[in-house]
């Protein structure tokens, strides 16, 4: 067994010397197994270990007593030791999950927390070979797509599964030749989950019955698609990149260049936008990406709700998710520094310079460099976002606008509008970052001196 993982772990290059693991130790044998496992390599690798047990209460005085288990473990090997206790059925029922997926996600956040506050580098938990084949089949009876029949990855992000080519039995029996105790979860006994009854039922049946390892074929299956998820992935996040305009907050894609893609492209870029917001695709089933995609052929406005509170709102050419809670701080308002860097937090980071007119060779420097005439300035600049009476005269076109009537001309989502930064002279607006700059303060034949302007970074 250890032979096994220790292939794993250089495979998948799971562990560098020097770092700093955050180990998900329930009790089982599972993630007792794991943290030995480490335990032994530690002094190899010079790794620092921290445990998290997290208590589901979920058992009364079981899970209390699990929990004094690994806490003494950890004593007995000198590991730091961090317990968090959560109500998951009352954390489900808020947040309208099932209790899997609820204790799914208090664990890791629990993990992520000691990952930042201990500085770590990976985060190990103890998923093995059966875990794999049973998500495999939880996720067929759910009606998956390729990517579910993955199952579980080996790596993901700063996540590592050093046992996830070992089978439960070589964990058993690598637990039994050096007499090391661990806990047993009466509930996985219990056939109240579907995961259990696939465990306990469904796989056994499949083996008596049909004469095969289904755990081994599932992995090697897994394996196989993992491959071309990878590929495929790296294919759609190019064509992501090419056809979105996306921060923290909202993923904004062009409704024409999805048109023009293969169905299964529309489907991952549909998956790619929810995970850029939520940071996972937990939850999000076939039939959301299915609504998602309806909406193109929708009139605009019109929208969907997705879980964790994201929308998807379809706005002119545009698909757009986002968070239904985000709130513009429209008040913020930031004095340009000429010349000098600005950093005016969410409106972005600005570089300002005063050049020569002579030393001036172009005047298309792109979307977010632009040019002005520093004599033509009559007052601050400041970076915000749009206010009732804002105008512009746009850039090689007659007259003034209001903003309103500029960005309903140019078709700008409504849903954008609140959060494009502005450089402003009171309410007459000098740029639209990102769109058009005003005819008023161009570089003409007499400028002497121009002002530089470049955006250099997002906020």
């Amino acid at each position: 067994m250890i032979e096994s993982a220790v292939k794993t772990i250089k495979e998948y290059n799971m562990i560098d010397k020097g770092d700093s693991i955050v180990v998900g130790v329930s009790g089982g044998p599972d993630s007792i197994c794991l943290i030995n496992l480490l335990s032994e390599f530690k002094e190899k690798y010079n790794l620092r270990l921290y445990v998290v047990h997290v208590n589901h209460m979920l058992r009364g005085i079981d899970a209390d007593n699990d929990a004094s288990f690994v806490e003494g473990v950890c004593r007995g090997m000198g590991i730091p030791f961090f317990l968090f206790k959560e109500d998951v059925k009352k954390y489900a029922l808020e947040k309208g999950l099932s209790e899997e997926a609820a204790g799914r996600e208090v664990r890791y956040k629990a993990f992520h927390e000691i990952f930042e506050k201990v500085n770590a580098d990976k985060i190990a938990v103890a998923h093995n070979k059966n875990d794999v084949a049973e998500t495999i089949l939880l996720n067929i009876l759910r009606g998956a797509g390729t990517a579910g029949l993955i199952g579980i990855k080996p790596v993901n992000g700063n996540i590592i599964r050093p046992l996830i080519r070992t089978t439960r039995d070589e964990i058993l029996d690598y637990l039994k030749s050096k007499n090391i105790k661990f806990v047993v979860d009466a509930t996985n006994k219990e056939d109240v989950y579907r995961r259990n009854r696939i465990r306990l039922k469904l796989i056994p049946f499949i083996e008596e019955n049909f004469g095969i390892d289904i755990v081994e074929n599932l992995y090697r299956t897994s394996q196989i698609i993992l491959d071309d998820e990878d590929y495929l992935n790296e294919e759609c996040e190019k064509i992501f990149k090419k056809i979105s305009i996306f921060n923290e907050e909202s993923v904004m894609l062009d409704i024409d260049e999805i048109k023009k893609l293969h169905d299964s492209l529309k489907k991952r870029l549909i998956r790619m936008a929810y995970k850029a917001i939520r940071g996972d695709t937990n939850e999000l089933t076939y039939k959301h990406v299915e609504d998602a995609l309806k909406l193109i052929d929708k009139q605009t406005s019109s929208k969907i709700d997705l879980p964790f509170e994201i929308e998807v709102i379809k706005s002119y050419n545009n698909l757009i998710f986002r968070k239904r809670t985000f709130i513009v701080p429209n008040q913020i308002e930031v004095k340009l520094k000429i010349p000098g860097i600005t950093d005016a937090g969410c409106l972005g980071t600005y570089k300002a310079e005063i050049i020569d007119r002579e030393a001036v060779e172009g005047f298309n420097l792109g979307k977010y460099h632009k040019l002005f005439d520093m004599d033509m300035l009559d007052g601050d600049i400041t970076l915000r976002y749009r206010r009732s009476g804002d105008y512009i005269a746009p850039l090689n076109m007659k007259g003034t606008k209001t903003l309103k009537e500029y960005f309903i001309d140019e078709k700008v989502p409504k849903e954008m509008r609140d959060k494009i930064p502005l450089l402003a002279i009171d309410n007459c607006i000098v740029w639209i970052v990102g769109y058009r700059m005003s005819d008023k303060y161009k570089v003409r034949d007499g400028t002497k001196k121009v002002l530089s302007i470049q955006y250099i970074k997002d906020g």
